[in-house]
């Protein structure tokens, strides 16, 4: 099919390339819109295909084939399609439409879908409705209550969340208290749990310190004592968990340092159980090495238990004693002991040594036409013979005594006569 196209078309009549026909106007000279062939044939094989399709035969004396024809086709094409006043009822497979159309997985979820007739809490589910925590058993969001001045912590039986505003917590008698009787900042939220016949507080403070409690029964009591956490806004003393503070204290009973502790009581060991420290009486501190006790400090005393030996040189500010102070050396090197007669060594040498020698007073005698015998005196010695250049014989000897110091005393030595 095809729109007019002769040369005397009306152009563009009906739009942009939709020619159209025109009347001829002798009186002014304007020409009639010519016809071809073409354009008929095409008007007539449109109309003729119309009546052919429907199965009709062209009659030339007919005129309503092609009405006809458009009402079989329509009849045709409705037979194979839905009727509206059915609404749906004639789809002949209906599982089938449904998967065709994406409804297969609503319809299997609809299958388990709660019916409008279920209720929640009493409230149906014909419309929309609305929920509280307490409807279907949960904790709500919101605070449930507030304790206050002159109230308790186990009013609060309500689980969820508590608000805690207590301008003075000495009102509240079960209000959370540290060990040292000090009570917890007293704003914050407490929150309660219930679990069978069980209930629970937590009590979170706004500065940071929590505590909690637990007990059995359907609601909360007031004896029932709190349990504070520690944590970075309450620190733990030594004292609290029973350890010594750094900057020192009191600890009760032995110290062991990598090891049990063998030698009990007050003691200090290290490495291995039995040495190390221990006190053994009022300012007795005894050390320890394998068990064997080998030294002793009593106050300005110190024993060594065991042979001591000095790798260097050992010095005393004071006296050296053995045998428990019955032999002693002093600075001054002199010795006490008994084997110097219960005295002094320089005093026992000064007393049985010869500290000096010397010759006493001399005693000349003339020998020359003398007869004698010089010096017969026990401890006297000649110490000089004198003669002159007559005759033979000596003329004189001198002699004196010998005499030794022992001590302060001086003696003449004994012996020596014929």
């Amino acid at each position: 099919m095809h729109r007019i196209d002769t040369p005397t078309a009306q152009k563009d009549k009906f739009g942009q390339g939709k020619n159209g026909f025109t009347n001829g106007d002798p009186a002014t000279g304007r020409r009639a819109t010519d016809l071809n062939s073409d354009m008929w044939d095409a008007v007539q094989e449109e109309v003729c295909t119309v009546i052919e399709a429907a199965g009709i035969q062209l009659s030339k004396g007919e005129h309503t084939q092609l009405h006809a024809a458009i009402g079989r086709l329509i009849d045709e094409q409705v037979k194979t399609r839905l009727e509206k006043n059915q609404n749906g009822a004639d789809i002949p497979n209906k599982p089938l439409f449904l998967q065709n159309v994406g409804l297969g997985e609503t319809i299997n979820l609809a299958k388990n879908a709660v019916p409008a007739t279920r209720r929640i809490n009493s409230k149906p589910l014909s419309g929309d409705i609305t929920l509280w925590a307490s409807d279907v058993g949960a904790i709500s969001a919101d605070a449930v209550g507030e304790i206050t001045d002159n109230g308790t912590m186990a009013s609060a039986n309500t689980p969820g969340w508590w608000r805690v505003a207590v301008s003075n917590s000495d009102t509240v008698a079960d209000f959370p208290t540290y060990p040292d009787g000090s009570k917890l900042y007293s704003y914050g939220y407490l929150f309660v749990e219930k679990i069978g016949e069980v209930w629970f507080q937590h009590y979170y403070a706004h500065i940071g310190a929590n505590a909690k409690r637990q007990d059995w029964g359907t609601v909360p009591n007031t004896s029932r004592p709190w349990i504070v956490d520690y944590n970075t806004a309450n620190k733990p003393t030594a004292n609290d968990v029973q350890a010594l503070p750094i900057a020192g204290g009191r600890l009760n009973g032995p110290l062991s340092i990598g090891t049990d502790n063998a030698l009990g009581g007050n003691s200090i060991v290290l490495g291995d159980n039995d040495t190390g420290f221990k006190q053994n009486g009022d300012g007795v501190l005894d050390v320890y090495s394998n068990y064997t006790h080998v030294f002793r400090f009593i106050g300005n005393l110190v024993e060594s238990m065991v042979s001591l030996k000095v790798n260097g040189n050992s010095v005393a500010t004071g006296e050296v004693q053995a045998g428990n102070g019955s032999s002693r050396m002093t600075s001054n090197g002199d010795i006490f002991g008994s084997v110097w007669g219960n005295s002094w060594l320089s005093l026992w040498i000064n007393n049985n040594f010869v500290a000096d020698v010397q010759l006493g007073a001399g005693t000349s005698v003339v020998t020359w036409n003398n007869a004698g015998s010089w010096p017969n005196t026990p401890g006297y010695v000649v110490t000089s013979v004198w003669k002159d250049y007559q005759g033979e014989n000596i003329d004189g000897i001198a002699y004196a005594p010998l005499q030794k110091r022992v001590g302060n005393q001086w003696y003449t030595v004994q012996g020596g006569t014929v």
